[in-house]
């Protein structure tokens, strides 16, 4: 069983014998299917639109926390290549201690200065989110492209709904909604020029130099841009996540002609990726309980699951990103095995 993703799955036999088969899933087609998702919920914003803050966040807290956590699933094997190649010998141990080392350091980051950790959370993870949808599009290594893209699922949630965003930064950093909310009307004021000037520059650009796929990108834009500020700011979050983000970074690793797992069967996938990702759901339900432990206020609260969520998220994130960016890296390049 090979999950149809990077290779042609044989299906059925037409009368005369010839073998029906699947479409094989690339980038390119998760992104249409992806974008197709997110304009199905768009008829659906004036109902999601309704539901309170605390509502979203009871919604979106097991997909986030299934499919964050399942997209960075294969990291354990991919830290083994890493590792084996820095350092000339296996080291899964010490490997799973230093992920862990980095999570802490995150977490702590978080505990003693909470509003410059989100700060750098929401620029790593433009740069994360802008690095996979440029991916898709054919156009890594494209900074500009990167930028622009992954700045519409951080910013324009914001942009579009500064008020209940305020209200989950003050779960997460302690400072009162009424003071962040109108701040946030003001510094993005800059924002949204500068990304305008980005995203005209990009497109001029792609249009000037008669570079491929400039349909794509700008029904992309399109898309983005439409969910992320109709759709309320946590359901927006959650269904780029869910359906764009996680499902991507999946495929490309899948679709790498030089990795460990690409002998792996479909049952292979399940338990491996099902496993870490039980474990550190565990471990996320565990931090839940020493906030309970800590503030007994907060349990079964709003702010302890915000908190889990998106801490846990910026712990996985760091750790996650620094490990792909040297797995990327010339030492280990390979070309991706594309689907035929």
């Amino acid at each position: 069983m090979n999950l149809g993703l990077h290779t042609a799955v044989r299906l059925a036999e037409t009368a005369d014998g010839r073998c029906l088969s699947a479409r094989p899933m690339t980038p390119k087609r998760h992104l249409r299917i992806a974008s197709l998702g997110l304009l199905m919920l768009m008829p659906l914003s004036g109902w999601l639109s309704g539901l309170a803050i605390t509502t979203q966040l009871a919604w979106v807290a097991v997909p986030i926390a299934v499919l964050g956590v399942m997209h960075g699933a294969l990291d354990p094997w991919v830290g083994d290549r890493v590792w084996a190649c820095r350092y000339g010998r296996p080291g899964r141990h010490a490997f799973l201690l230093a992920y862990l080392a980095a999570m802490s350091a995150v977490v702590m980051a978080w505990i003693a200065a909470p509003l410059f950790t989100l700060g750098a959370f929401l620029l790593i993870s433009i740069l994360h989110f802008g690095a996979q949808d440029a991916a898709a599009l054919g156009r890594s290594g494209d900074a500009l492209a990167t930028v622009v893209l992954g700045a519409i699922p951080v910013f324009a949630p914001i942009i579009a709904h500064p008020e209940e965003v305020a209200l989950v930064f003050q779960w997460l950093t302690g400072l009162e909604a009424d003071q962040t909310a109108p701040l946030l009307r003001w510094l993005f004021n800059p924002v949204i020029a500068l990304w305008i000037v980005g995203c005209g520059m990009w497109l001029s650009r792609m249009q000037l130099l008669q570079e491929d796929g400039l349909a794509p990108a700008t029904g992309l834009l399109v898309v983005l841009l439409a969910a992320m500020l109709l759709l309320p700011p946590l359901i927006a979050f959650s269904a780029y996540f869910c359906l764009l983000h996680s499902p991507a970074h999946l495929l490309r690793m899948l679709n790498r002609g030089d990795s460990p797992w690409s002998g792996w069967r479909g049952i292979d996938w399940l338990q491996r990726l099902g496993l870490v990702t039980l474990s550190t759901i565990l471990l996320g339900l565990l931090a839940w309980g020493l906030i309970a432990l800590l503030d007994p206020a907060a349990m079964p609260g709003t702010e302890a699951l915000a908190r889990v969520i998106f801490c846990g998220l910026a712990a996985l994130t760091a750790p996650h990103v620094l490990l792909h960016a040297l797995h990327d890296s010339r030492q280990f390049a390979a070309p991706d095995r594309a689907p035929r």
